[in-house]
Protein backbone atom coordinates (compact mmCIF):
# COMPACT_ATOMS: atom_id res chain seq x y z
CA UNK A 1 0.00 0.00 0.00
CA UNK A 2 0.77 3.72 -0.52
CA UNK A 3 1.78 6.29 2.31
CA UNK A 4 -1.42 7.36 3.80
CA UNK A 5 -3.20 10.98 4.03
CA UNK A 6 -5.35 11.25 7.33
CA UNK A 7 -8.63 13.40 6.73
CA UNK A 8 -11.00 13.13 9.53
CA UNK A 9 -11.76 9.62 11.28
CA UNK A 10 -9.69 7.59 8.45
CA UNK A 11 -6.28 7.12 6.92
CA UNK A 12 -6.43 7.18 2.83
CA UNK A 13 -4.28 4.44 1.22
CA UNK A 14 -3.45 3.08 -2.59
CA UNK A 15 -3.11 -0.29 -3.44
CA UNK A 16 -2.87 -2.02 -6.08
CA UNK A 17 -7.04 -2.58 -7.24
CA UNK A 18 -9.01 -0.21 -4.82
CA UNK A 19 -8.29 2.72 -2.45
CA UNK A 20 -8.83 2.34 0.98
CA UNK A 21 -10.36 4.59 3.78
CA UNK A 22 -9.28 2.37 7.46
CA UNK A 23 -11.01 3.59 10.75
CA UNK A 24 -8.55 5.57 12.57
CA UNK A 25 -9.60 4.33 15.80
CA UNK A 26 -9.98 0.62 14.94
CA UNK A 27 -8.52 0.17 12.02
CA UNK A 28 -10.99 -1.49 10.33
CA UNK A 29 -11.98 -1.05 6.41
CA UNK A 30 -14.41 1.87 5.94
CA UNK A 31 -15.08 1.69 2.33
CA UNK A 32 -13.17 1.07 -0.41
CA UNK A 33 -13.23 2.32 -4.42
CA UNK A 34 -12.38 0.59 -6.88
CA UNK A 35 -8.56 1.06 -9.01
CA UNK A 36 -8.03 -0.29 -12.39
CA UNK A 37 -4.39 -0.43 -11.25
CA UNK A 38 -0.82 1.32 -12.20
CA UNK A 39 2.12 2.57 -9.52
CA UNK A 40 1.54 3.07 -5.97
CA UNK A 41 1.76 6.48 -4.82
CA UNK A 42 0.96 8.69 -1.95
CA UNK A 43 -2.79 10.42 -2.74
CA UNK A 44 -3.81 13.89 -1.91
CA UNK A 45 -7.38 15.83 -0.37
CA UNK A 46 -8.02 18.81 -0.93
CA UNK A 47 -11.42 21.51 -0.82
CA UNK A 48 -12.80 23.24 -3.70
CA UNK A 49 -16.02 24.81 -4.37
CA UNK A 50 -16.89 23.57 -0.97
CA UNK A 51 -16.48 20.01 -1.75
CA UNK A 52 -13.08 17.62 0.01
CA UNK A 53 -12.06 15.84 -3.23
CA UNK A 54 -9.55 12.92 -2.96
CA UNK A 55 -7.02 12.91 -5.69
CA UNK A 56 -4.74 9.77 -7.13
CA UNK A 57 -3.35 7.98 -9.25
CA UNK A 58 -4.51 5.14 -11.74
CA UNK A 59 -4.35 3.54 -14.96
CA UNK A 60 -7.51 3.25 -16.99
CA UNK A 61 -7.84 1.10 -20.02
CA UNK A 62 -8.36 3.33 -22.14
CA UNK A 63 -7.33 6.31 -21.24
CA UNK A 64 -3.83 5.16 -19.71
CA UNK A 65 -2.18 6.73 -16.37
CA UNK A 66 -3.89 9.77 -14.90
CA UNK A 67 -5.00 11.75 -12.12
CA UNK A 68 -8.50 10.99 -11.15
CA UNK A 69 -10.30 13.22 -8.57
CA UNK A 70 -13.44 11.86 -6.05
CA UNK A 71 -15.45 13.68 -4.10
CA UNK A 72 -15.48 12.60 -0.63
CA UNK A 73 -18.89 13.07 0.30
CA UNK A 74 -20.57 10.96 -1.51
CA UNK A 75 -17.26 8.80 -3.15
CA UNK A 76 -17.84 9.87 -6.51
CA UNK A 77 -15.94 10.33 -9.10
CA UNK A 78 -15.81 13.61 -10.83
CA UNK A 79 -13.19 13.98 -13.56
CA UNK A 80 -10.04 12.24 -14.57
CA UNK A 81 -6.73 14.08 -16.31
CA UNK A 82 -4.66 11.94 -18.39
CA UNK A 83 -0.58 12.12 -17.45
CA UNK A 84 0.83 9.65 -20.74
CA UNK A 85 2.89 8.74 -18.90
CA UNK A 86 3.36 6.60 -15.47
CA UNK A 87 3.71 8.39 -11.91
CA UNK A 88 5.06 7.69 -8.59
CA UNK A 89 5.96 10.95 -7.19
CA UNK A 90 2.72 11.16 -5.27
CA UNK A 91 -0.03 13.77 -5.16
CA UNK A 92 0.66 17.62 -3.95
CA UNK A 93 -2.45 19.76 -3.88
CA UNK A 94 -2.03 23.79 -2.62
CA UNK A 95 -5.38 25.97 -2.94
CA UNK A 96 -7.08 24.36 -6.14
CA UNK A 97 -4.13 23.38 -8.00
CA UNK A 98 -3.12 20.15 -8.29
CA UNK A 99 1.27 18.90 -9.20
CA UNK A 100 2.16 15.57 -9.68
CA UNK A 101 5.64 14.75 -11.27
CA UNK A 102 6.13 11.70 -13.85
CA UNK A 103 8.85 9.31 -14.59
CA UNK A 104 9.48 11.04 -17.72
CA UNK A 105 10.46 14.08 -15.83
CA UNK A 106 7.24 16.42 -16.18
CA UNK A 107 5.64 18.31 -13.79
CA UNK A 108 1.82 18.55 -14.88
CA UNK A 109 -0.51 20.98 -12.82
CA UNK A 110 -4.18 19.88 -12.91
CA UNK A 111 -7.52 22.37 -11.46
CA UNK A 112 -8.40 20.54 -8.77
CA UNK A 113 -12.03 21.48 -9.57
CA UNK A 114 -12.43 19.90 -13.03
CA UNK A 115 -9.21 18.69 -13.85
CA UNK A 116 -8.89 20.30 -16.36
CA UNK A 117 -4.99 20.51 -17.29
CA UNK A 118 -2.98 24.06 -16.36
CA UNK A 119 0.32 23.69 -17.86
CA UNK A 120 3.07 20.82 -18.12
CA UNK A 121 6.76 21.59 -17.48
CA UNK A 122 9.96 19.06 -18.43
CA UNK A 123 12.81 18.04 -16.21
CA UNK A 124 15.72 15.85 -16.79
CA UNK A 125 14.81 12.31 -15.55
CA UNK A 126 12.37 10.71 -13.22
CA UNK A 127 10.25 12.14 -10.27
CA UNK A 128 10.38 9.79 -7.14
CA UNK A 129 8.96 12.38 -4.35
CA UNK A 130 6.08 15.09 -4.11
CA UNK A 131 6.38 18.45 -5.60
CA UNK A 132 6.70 20.68 -2.84
CA UNK A 133 5.03 23.85 -2.62
CA UNK A 134 5.73 27.49 -1.27
CA UNK A 135 6.15 31.04 -1.87
CA UNK A 136 4.44 30.76 -5.28
CA UNK A 137 6.95 28.05 -6.03
CA UNK A 138 6.30 24.16 -7.27
CA UNK A 139 9.81 22.44 -6.43
CA UNK A 140 10.74 19.36 -7.99
CA UNK A 141 13.92 16.69 -7.33
CA UNK A 142 14.62 14.64 -10.79
CA UNK A 143 17.00 11.69 -11.18
CA UNK A 144 18.95 10.69 -13.89
CA UNK A 145 20.16 6.85 -13.38
CA UNK A 146 22.44 7.43 -16.56
CA UNK A 147 24.24 10.26 -15.35
CA UNK A 148 23.90 9.57 -11.85
CA UNK A 149 22.76 12.85 -11.21
CA UNK A 150 19.67 14.42 -9.57
CA UNK A 151 18.09 17.88 -10.29
CA UNK A 152 16.66 20.23 -8.54
CA UNK A 153 14.23 22.47 -10.62
CA UNK A 154 11.75 25.60 -9.55
CA UNK A 155 8.63 26.51 -11.48
CA UNK A 156 6.19 29.03 -11.35
CA UNK A 157 3.32 28.16 -9.45
CA UNK A 158 0.61 29.90 -12.37
CA UNK A 159 2.66 29.65 -15.71
CA UNK A 160 4.94 26.93 -15.20
CA UNK A 161 7.40 28.73 -16.28
CA UNK A 162 11.00 27.89 -14.63
CA UNK A 163 11.72 30.78 -11.71
CA UNK A 164 15.71 29.95 -11.92
CA UNK A 165 18.16 27.36 -14.01
CA UNK A 166 17.92 24.27 -12.23
CA UNK A 167 20.31 23.21 -9.60
CA UNK A 168 22.38 20.07 -9.53
CA UNK A 169 25.37 18.67 -7.24
CA UNK A 170 28.80 19.24 -8.66
CA UNK A 171 29.69 15.58 -9.02
CA UNK A 172 27.30 12.57 -9.57
CA UNK A 173 26.88 10.18 -6.65
CA UNK A 174 24.62 7.21 -5.60
CA UNK A 175 21.24 9.26 -5.17
CA UNK A 176 19.03 12.20 -4.02
CA UNK A 177 16.31 12.94 -2.22
CA UNK A 178 13.16 14.64 -2.78
CA UNK A 179 12.88 18.70 -1.83
CA UNK A 180 11.08 20.62 1.01
CA UNK A 181 10.05 24.30 1.18
CA UNK A 182 9.09 26.95 3.18
CA UNK A 183 9.75 30.12 4.73
CA UNK A 184 11.85 31.81 1.67
CA UNK A 185 13.98 28.40 0.91
CA UNK A 186 13.96 24.97 -0.20
CA UNK A 187 16.38 21.91 0.98
CA UNK A 188 16.94 18.80 -0.76
CA UNK A 189 20.07 16.26 -0.33
CA UNK A 190 22.29 15.86 -3.21
CA UNK A 191 23.88 12.57 -4.98
CA UNK A 192 27.43 14.25 -3.65
CA UNK A 193 25.48 13.52 -0.17
CA UNK A 194 25.55 17.20 0.40
CA UNK A 195 22.33 18.39 2.28
CA UNK A 196 21.88 21.94 0.28
CA UNK A 197 19.57 25.19 1.48
CA UNK A 198 19.18 27.62 -2.27
CA UNK A 199 17.05 30.33 -1.77
CA UNK A 200 13.40 30.63 -3.47
CA UNK A 201 14.26 33.80 -5.19
CA UNK A 202 16.66 32.70 -7.52
CA UNK A 203 18.06 29.54 -6.49
CA UNK A 204 21.10 31.09 -3.95
CA UNK A 205 23.05 28.62 -2.68
CA UNK A 206 22.73 29.40 1.31
CA UNK A 207 24.72 26.37 3.00
CA UNK A 208 25.67 22.96 2.50
CA UNK A 209 26.53 19.87 5.10
CA UNK A 210 28.01 16.78 4.28
CA UNK A 211 25.82 13.47 5.61
CA UNK A 212 27.54 10.42 6.81
CA UNK A 213 25.56 8.17 3.61
CA UNK A 214 24.06 8.67 0.61
CA UNK A 215 19.85 9.30 0.46
CA UNK A 216 16.83 7.15 -0.81
CA UNK A 217 15.62 8.72 -3.75
CA UNK A 218 11.74 8.04 -2.29
CA UNK A 219 12.28 9.90 0.92
CA UNK A 220 12.21 13.93 1.63
CA UNK A 221 13.47 16.39 4.61
CA UNK A 222 11.33 17.56 7.08
CA UNK A 223 11.45 21.30 7.89
CA UNK A 224 10.16 22.19 12.00
CA UNK A 225 11.35 25.18 14.17
CA UNK A 226 13.38 26.48 11.71
CA UNK A 227 15.52 23.88 11.16
CA UNK A 228 15.76 20.97 8.85
CA UNK A 229 15.41 17.17 9.90
CA UNK A 230 16.81 14.65 7.08
CA UNK A 231 17.57 10.70 7.08
CA UNK A 232 20.11 9.00 4.81
CA UNK A 233 19.79 5.40 3.53
CA UNK A 234 22.25 3.92 6.16
CA UNK A 235 20.04 4.93 9.12
CA UNK A 236 21.87 8.35 10.10
CA UNK A 237 18.96 10.87 10.90
CA UNK A 238 20.37 14.44 11.12
CA UNK A 239 18.84 18.12 12.89
CA UNK A 240 20.75 20.83 11.19
CA UNK A 241 20.83 24.37 11.76
CA UNK A 242 18.03 26.34 9.32
CA UNK A 243 19.99 29.45 9.06
CA UNK A 244 23.33 28.20 8.75
CA UNK A 245 23.05 24.32 8.24
CA UNK A 246 25.59 23.21 10.59
CA UNK A 247 24.73 20.33 12.48
CA UNK A 248 22.86 20.30 15.77
CA UNK A 249 22.75 16.54 16.03
CA UNK A 250 22.77 13.70 14.59
CA UNK A 251 21.87 9.51 15.70
CA UNK A 252 23.14 6.68 13.72
CA UNK A 253 20.64 3.83 13.66
CA UNK A 254 22.93 1.40 11.40
CA UNK A 255 19.89 0.01 9.40
CA UNK A 256 18.97 1.27 6.06
CA UNK A 257 16.10 3.75 5.47
CA UNK A 258 14.65 3.30 2.22
CA UNK A 259 11.11 4.32 2.19
CA UNK A 260 10.59 6.72 5.31
CA UNK A 261 10.86 9.97 5.91
CA UNK A 262 11.33 12.04 8.99
CA UNK A 263 8.25 13.64 10.45
CA UNK A 264 7.86 16.32 13.28
CA UNK A 265 5.40 15.53 15.72
CA UNK A 266 5.62 18.06 18.76
CA UNK A 267 9.01 17.64 20.53
CA UNK A 268 9.64 14.29 18.47
CA UNK A 269 10.95 13.44 15.24
CA UNK A 270 9.62 10.11 13.92
CA UNK A 271 11.15 7.63 11.65
CA UNK A 272 10.71 4.15 10.17
CA UNK A 273 13.17 2.28 10.17
CA UNK A 274 13.74 -1.28 7.28
CA UNK A 275 14.33 -3.68 10.05
CA UNK A 276 10.38 -3.16 11.34
CA UNK A 277 10.91 -0.75 13.85
CA UNK A 278 9.13 2.83 14.33
CA UNK A 279 11.69 5.47 16.64
CA UNK A 280 11.16 8.65 18.07
CA UNK A 281 14.41 11.11 18.84
CA UNK A 282 14.24 13.94 20.85
CA UNK A 283 14.21 16.90 18.84
CA UNK A 284 16.04 18.99 21.18
CA UNK A 285 18.84 16.87 22.51
CA UNK A 286 19.28 14.25 19.91
CA UNK A 287 18.28 10.89 22.03
CA UNK A 288 16.23 8.38 21.05
CA UNK A 289 13.51 8.29 23.63
CA UNK A 290 11.06 5.60 21.83
CA UNK A 291 11.62 2.81 20.13
CA UNK A 292 8.91 0.01 18.46
CA UNK A 293 9.30 -3.80 18.06
CA UNK A 294 11.31 -5.22 14.94
CA UNK A 295 9.49 -6.98 12.26
CA UNK A 296 9.56 -8.77 9.41
CA UNK A 297 9.23 -5.96 6.76
CA UNK A 298 10.09 -1.99 6.56
CA UNK A 299 8.06 0.66 8.11
CA UNK A 300 7.68 3.25 5.40
CA UNK A 301 5.77 6.44 5.16
CA UNK A 302 4.49 8.18 7.90
CA UNK A 303 1.15 10.23 8.43
CA UNK A 304 0.05 12.13 11.52
CA UNK A 305 -3.39 12.21 13.31
CA UNK A 306 -4.47 14.19 16.63
CA UNK A 307 -4.86 10.71 18.19
CA UNK A 308 -2.73 8.11 16.23
CA UNK A 309 0.44 7.70 13.91
CA UNK A 310 0.01 5.50 10.75
CA UNK A 311 2.06 4.13 8.97
CA UNK A 312 2.88 1.79 6.23
CA UNK A 313 4.16 -1.91 6.79
CA UNK A 314 5.84 -4.01 4.70
CA UNK A 315 6.99 -8.11 5.48
CA UNK A 316 4.72 -11.06 4.75
CA UNK A 317 1.82 -8.97 5.92
CA UNK A 318 1.48 -5.55 4.43
CA UNK A 319 -0.57 -2.62 5.09
CA UNK A 320 -1.00 0.19 7.82
CA UNK A 321 -0.26 -0.23 11.23
CA UNK A 322 -1.06 2.53 13.77
CA UNK A 323 0.74 3.63 16.97
CA UNK A 324 -1.29 5.49 19.47
CA UNK A 325 0.38 7.64 22.62
CA UNK A 326 0.76 5.19 26.33
CA UNK A 327 -0.19 7.42 29.24
CA UNK A 328 1.51 4.39 31.50
CA UNK A 329 4.45 4.18 29.19
CA UNK A 330 8.22 5.49 30.38
CA UNK A 331 10.44 7.27 27.77
CA UNK A 332 14.05 6.07 27.32
CA UNK A 333 16.97 8.72 27.17
CA UNK A 334 19.56 6.58 24.58
CA UNK A 335 22.19 8.71 23.01
CA UNK A 336 23.64 7.89 19.73
CA UNK A 337 26.25 5.12 19.77
CA UNK A 338 28.62 7.16 17.67
CA UNK A 339 28.82 10.00 20.78
CA UNK A 340 31.55 9.51 23.03
CA UNK A 341 30.74 9.03 27.02
CA UNK A 342 34.07 10.39 28.27
CA UNK A 343 33.13 8.43 32.20
CA UNK A 344 32.37 5.48 30.20
CA UNK A 345 35.33 5.68 28.19
CA UNK A 346 37.83 6.49 30.91
CA UNK A 347 35.91 3.22 32.70
CA UNK A 348 37.17 1.00 29.84
CA UNK A 349 40.39 2.28 29.50
CA UNK A 350 41.16 1.87 33.05
CA UNK A 351 39.37 -1.85 32.78
CA UNK A 352 41.71 -2.89 29.95
CA UNK A 353 44.79 -1.44 30.94
CA UNK A 354 44.12 -3.92 34.51
CA UNK A 355 43.82 -6.72 32.53
CA UNK A 356 46.59 -6.07 30.65
CA UNK A 357 49.10 -5.08 32.92
CA UNK A 358 47.30 -8.52 34.99
CA UNK A 359 48.17 -10.71 32.07
CA UNK A 360 51.85 -9.52 31.16
CA UNK A 361 52.41 -10.00 35.73
CA UNK A 362 51.45 -13.50 35.07
CA UNK A 363 53.05 -14.46 31.83
CA UNK A 364 56.23 -13.13 32.74
CA UNK A 365 56.08 -14.96 35.83
CA UNK A 366 55.67 -18.21 34.04
CA UNK A 367 57.92 -17.52 31.31
CA UNK A 368 61.06 -16.04 34.09
CA UNK A 369 62.20 -20.06 34.56
CA UNK A 370 62.05 -20.91 30.67
CA UNK A 371 64.59 -17.45 29.99
CA UNK A 372 66.59 -18.54 32.61
CA UNK A 373 66.36 -15.41 34.75
CA UNK A 374 66.22 -18.06 38.30
CA UNK A 375 70.27 -18.85 37.70
CA UNK A 376 71.03 -15.68 36.90
CA UNK A 377 69.59 -14.54 40.84
CA UNK A 378 71.10 -17.47 42.51
CA UNK A 379 74.47 -16.46 40.81
CA UNK A 380 73.94 -12.69 42.52
CA UNK A 381 73.20 -13.96 45.55
CA UNK A 382 76.33 -16.19 45.59
CA UNK A 383 78.48 -13.08 45.13
CA UNK A 384 78.34 -14.00 41.10
CA UNK A 385 81.86 -13.43 38.82
CA UNK A 386 82.27 -10.18 41.05
CA UNK A 387 82.01 -11.61 44.32
CA UNK A 388 84.90 -13.87 43.38
CA UNK A 389 83.26 -16.96 44.22
CA UNK A 390 80.51 -19.37 42.36
CA UNK A 391 81.77 -19.08 39.15
CA UNK A 392 79.64 -21.12 36.85
CA UNK A 393 82.41 -23.78 35.05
Amino acid sequence: MSGAVITGDVAISVGKRAVYAIDLRTGEEAWRLVRNGGPLSVPAVGVAGGRQILVFVDEAPISGIGLVGVELGNRRELWRAPLGARSSSGVSIDGTQVFVGDDRGRVHAVDLRKGTPLWTAKTSGEILTPPAVSDGRVYVVSHDTDARQSELAAFDESTGRKSWPAYSAPVAGAAGCGAAAADGGVVAGFTDRYVRKLSADGGVLRWEELALSFFSPANMPALGGGDVYIADVSGGLYRLDGETGSRVWDYQFNHLVVRSSPVVSGSAVLLGLDDGRMVAVDARSGELVWQGRPGDGLIGAVALSQEVVVAVKGGRQPGLVAFVHDPGGTLTHIPSPTVIDAGALLGNFAVALAIVLVALLVSFRFLAPRWGLSHVKAGAREGGPTGGKGVAK
